[in-house]
């Protein structure tokens, strides 16, 4: 945890908040939690100020407080402890993957799925989020242990039809790891994995707005028909990101302000939606992804141009 910052301060600027908007302001920091948000006129010049940023899958951790990140779970196979204060926790991507949709994980780290480990992850306490294909065998049993234990149960890497894809929804999975991507992409006959979740409301959909590896109008598809609501801006950030000769993508080099900054075509609120308070949601967090009393000071400044100035976690500057 970060030790919260004792103290009472305000920051103003144009203040970008998911729910009321965008406007002038002020906000009032006490204790490194939201104590007031003031409404001022003015304002013609000033920084933008989002809620800090969540990032639900980055392998590489470095410099995303420096792009206004403020939590995020570290995307690995394996249980590890990480003494980071901004991470909130592990994002297993995979080894419950489909071998047909590994994309750019090494196929010999893959396994079979395995209950035990399911259940030693839950009591790990370490990790937040689990990515499988549901496809697999024990795959349904997998995702019901793991909501069942209250570790969010993703379905990605995966060849599933929507047969298979709408079961796992029933049996407790709800999130979808960087859509699209290692995924059987949907046909005429076949919507497969993609267009069951596009649709289903159950579901928060991750996407990798990195201008990689996602076509702008696939990114505009997303969300026209799920909406801010439930999408959620992921990194997928390694480093370096690497091009494999197969065409797949080694993760992203592109995180927090600057995914920010690519979706902001769909509105400076709508985009502070995605990038804050749906993931935190995912999460469970009920105190970030705001600009309200009573939210934790987990603040992202960026200039006008979204370019990051200053980030802040519990009123503390990172």
């Amino acid at each position: 945890m970060i030790d919260r910052v004792q103290s009472r301060h305000t920051l103003e600027g144009v203040l970008v908040d998911p729910i009321e908007g965008s406007f002038s302001g002020r906000l009032v920091v006490e204790d490194g939690v939201i104590a007031a948000v003031e409404r001022r006129d003015g304002g013609e010049g000033a920084p933008l100020v989002f809620p800090g940023f969540v990032d639900l899958q980055a392998y590489d951790p470095g410099r995303l407080a420096a792009t206004g990140v403020t939590g995020y779970l570290l995307a690995t196979r394996s249980v590890q402890e990480v003494e980071d204060p901004l991470c909130l926790g592990l994002h297993l991507e995979g080894p419950f993957l489909s071998p047909q949709a590994a994309g750019a994980i090494p196929v010999e780290e893959l396994t079979p799925v395995d209950l035990g480990a399911v259940d030693e992850w839950a009591e790990s306490g370490l990790v937040r989020l689990v990515t499988l294909a549901p496809e697999l065998p024990l795959g349904l049993l997998a995702v019901e242990r793991l909501a069942a234990a209250g570790i969010v149960a993703a379905l990605g890497h995966t060849q599933a039809n929507d047969l298979t894809t709408r079961a796992a929804l029933d049996a407790g999975a709800r999130f979808a790891t960087h859509l699209w991507n290692a995924m059987k992409p949907p046909r005429a006959r076949s919507p497969g994995p993609v267009l069951t979740l596009l649709l289903d409301e159950r579901v928060t959909i991750g996407l990798i707005p990195d201008g990689r590896h996602l076509h702008p109008l696939v990114e505009e598809l997303a969300v026209r028909v799920a909406g801010p609501g439930r999408i959620a801006l992921t990194s997928d950030r390694v480093s370096p990101p690497e091009h494999r000769q197969d065409g797949s993508l080694l993760g992203g080099d592109r995180s927090g302000a600057a995914i920010v900054r690519r979706m902001a075509r769909f509105g400076l609120a709508e985009t502070a939606m995605m990038a804050s308070l749906v993931p935190a949601r995912v999460l469970g967090l009920e105190d970030r992804g705001r600009l309200a009393p009573g939210f934790r000071a987990d603040l992202a400044v960026l200039s006008r141009e979204l370019e990051p100035q200053r980030t802040l976690a519990a009123g503390k500057d990172l």
